[in-house]
């Protein structure tokens, strides 16, 4: 398929534009519409020319170690809608899951909503930038809506969840939202990672010969990008492309090369090229490899790992792909200790927080909420502003009896310590199914030990010795987290007591 030329671009998007109902100001094509560029200057992202979360970028209190990168939020479902809907996924007929029981996404206070959904997304986009977030993931066939994906062993997800209709053309509907949050990005200088195809819901495309619905699909996709004056996008074909949870032959490790050429021939220079790749190293020369040697930034996931996974995996990735281009996860859990192992190798990290469908905890589960509305997010977000040198957004106060309790055994408040002591964090845990995932330990804020299993100590040894840190005053933050899903969903606590390091005895 040849790239049409500039003019008959310029017409094409024009007439994109006008079949979803997108003229006007916004569609004019002009240079002065463009506030945010999204670029690539060998393993750095850029953003108007320069490396990110720098001086030169707007951040002279960054972490050195974070320039060049993009930290991000895996916000799939801003534009999610359900085309079953409300034939499905209402509280009076809700999909079921073998894990997690009912799966509606109505709101606490009335029915699902896309237009709500996306409006309250853009709405609370102001506060992760204002936090030092530049990035997220947003996808045209969303994610998995509920952790461990319903749990059935099925090809297909129940609910109806597609930007592209069976042979592939794009749907007005998802387009103006998609075209909102790429408007809203725009604004405040951030990039979007815009997703394609997900598993379980590519087989809304209609499975032909040669694939040729799907490449229609990217195709598609891509001229109706071209037809928006944005170019704050990063374009992600598929969502985990090695994982095996796809029916077309081109969305698998053997065949994803030829849309990875098919997507470089669209886009040309407007928009870079990736998908994402989650465990697995191909052999040299096969097809799958081929792949990953033609996008134009490598995008991996971490889910499950611990800290020293994440080191492994990360330079494992680069003794594969290289090191001449962006590394990116965009995709690993809520655990800012694996924020910090990414940034540490020079490389962004994606959180990801699945939730379940309550209008409070995660971003994945409809209905979200998409404020910082719990610890956990709470968390990252502060993390994130550390990092980059922005301001720490205020810590929301939820209280739910289901929440871990944190006793630390050891430490009060106000203490000052002289020699080795023993310092434990004991913790109940009061959800009768789901048990504590780990305990995490910070030192004025920064990362310091974890443990996965009990006794939970801090530095992982019964009796710490304070001299580790300089004397005077601290802060000791103990954070429990305690699963509330078979894979991903978790919630935290967060105790925090102030002490002292004295002179050592």
């Amino acid at each position: 398929m040849q790239r049409p030329c500039d003019s008959e671009r310029v017409r094409l998007g024009l007439c994109l534009a006008v079949a979803f109902g997108l003229t006007g100001a916004h569609i004019t094509g002009q240079p002065e519409g463009r506030r945010t560029v999204v670029g690539i200057r060998g393993s750095a992202f850029l953003i108007n020319g320069e490396p990110t979360y720098t001086a030169a970028s707007g951040f002279p209190d960054a972490d050195p170690n974070i320039a060049g990168t993009l930290l991000n939020v895996r916000a799939v479902q801003a534009i999610f809608d359900d085309a079953n809907y409300p034939n499905g996924g209402t509280k009076s007929k809700p999909y079921q899951s073998n894990t997690m029981g009912d799966v509606f996404f109505d709101y606490p206070d009335g029915t699902w909503d896309p237009d709500r959904n996306v409006q309250e997304f853009v709405d609370a986009l102001s506060d992760w930038r204002r936090a030092g977030l530049l990035a997220f993931t947003v996808n045209l066939q969303g994610g998995g809506p509920v952790d461990g994906n319903y749990g059935e062993d099925v090809p297909m997800q129940p609910h109806y969840n597609s930007g592209f209709d069976p042979q592939g053309a794009l749907k007005p509907a998802y387009a103006k939202r998609l075209q909102k949050v790429l408007e809203a990005a725009d604004r405040l200088g951030m990039v979007v990672i815009v997703g394609f195809f997900y598993q379980g819901s590519d087989e809304r495309i209609e499975i032909v010969d040669n694939d040729q619905h799907l490449r229609t699909a990217v195709v598609n996709g891509i001229r109706f990008l071209e037809s928006l004056p944005h170019r704050n996008v990063l374009i992600e074909i598929n969502n985990e492309t090695s994982v095996g949870g796809y029916s077309h032959p081109l969305l698998q490790p053997d065949g994803i090369y030829e849309l990875v050429s098919l997507a470089k021939q669209e886009a040309g220079n407007d928009f870079p090229v990736s998908m994402s790749w989650s465990g697995g190293i191909m052999p040299r020369g096969s097809k799958g490899d081929l792949a990953l040697r033609m996008v134009d930034y490598v995008m991996i996931h971490t889910n499950g790992r611990t800290p020293e996974e994440v080191h492994e995996t990360i330079q494992a990735q680069r003794r594969w792909t290289g090191h001449d281009r962006p590394l990116m996860i965009n995709e690993d859990g809520v655990s800012a200790f694996n924020l910090h192992a990414a940034a540490s190798e020079r490389v962004g990290w994606g959180y990801y927080d699945q939730g379940w469908n309550n209008y409070r905890d995660g971003f994945q589960s409809p209905p979200a909420n998409w404020r910082i509305s719990t610890a956990v997010k709470w968390l990252f977000f502060e993390q994130v502003a550390r990092l980059t040198g922005s301001p720490v957004p205020p810590r929301p106060s939820v209280d739910d009896p289901e929440y871990p309790v944190i006793t630390i055994k050891g430490l009060k408040a106000g203490q000052t310590l002289t020699k080795p002591a023993w310092i434990e964090a004991i913790i109940e845990d009061r959800h009768a199914r789901w048990p504590i995932h780990r305990v995490e330990f910070f030192i004025d804020g920064k990362p310091y030990s974890y443990k996965r299993t009990a006794p939970f100590m801090l530095g992982g040894r019964e009796w710490w010795n304070p001299s580790e840190i300089e004397m005077g005053p601290h802060t000791l933050r103990v954070v429990a987290y305690d699963l509330r899903g078979p894979r991903f969903t978790q919630t935290c606590t967060i105790e925090e007591i102030p002490f002292t390091v004295g002179p050592q005895e």
